[in-house]
């Protein structure tokens, strides 16, 4: 169409974009940092919700639990960082779509409509939280790898808090729990 420009989305190419430059950064950084980043654990995470839950407590720790691998990456090497906490993203993207999955198969038609529309805006909520600081940082004339260190993280950990939403708010179908 004439006239109208292609606006960025939230969720969309600079993921990508990051990604790749995170990739790159990891085989320049040498044998060192070309570790795989460890993996988020659905199973693990889960279980730290449902202990956090069951003392009363907020169950958001969890996601710095999961991530704390990422956080230990030596602060010289934050393309590293960036890569470990892209994973992570990808991770709980995954563990979203398969807990979905599991709502849809097992949950009534309902549920798993309502528990679709909470968590697309959970994350899309946070993802423009993300975004905003990104303009900041980069209005404030912030090093591109720290900027984009903040915005892998911060894509990681809203992807990360929608997981634990959708495990907090709709526990697994037929085990009793409400």
């Amino acid at each position: 169409m004439q006239g109208i420009e292609r606006i960025p989305c939230a969720t969309g190419d600079k993921h990508m974009q990051h990604a790749a430059a995170a990739l790159l950064a990891l085989a320049l950084a040498g044998p060192a940092a070309a570790q795989e980043p460890e993996r988020i654990d659905p199973a693990a995470t889960r279980a730290c919700v449902e202990e956090a839950l069951a003392r009363g407590a907020a169950p958001t720790g969890c996601v710095e639990a999961a991530h704390a691998p990422c956080l230990a990456v030596p602060a010289e090497t934050k393309m590293v960082a960036s890569l470990c906490f892209e994973t992570a993203r990808q991770d709980w993207s995954g563990a979203i779509a398969a807990r979905m999955a599991t709502l849809r198969e097992t949950a009534p038609e309902q549920i798993a409509a309502l528990a679709g529309i909470e968590v697309k805006y959970d994350l899309l909520a946070s993802l423009l939280q993300c975004d905003r600081l990104e303009e900041l940082a980069r209005l404030r004339e912030t090093p591109a790898e720290d900027v984009l260190l903040q915005e892998a993280r911060c894509a990681a950990t809203a992807a990360g808090l929608a997981y634990i939403r959708l495990v907090a708010r709709l526990p697994d179908p037929g085990t009793g729990q409400d």
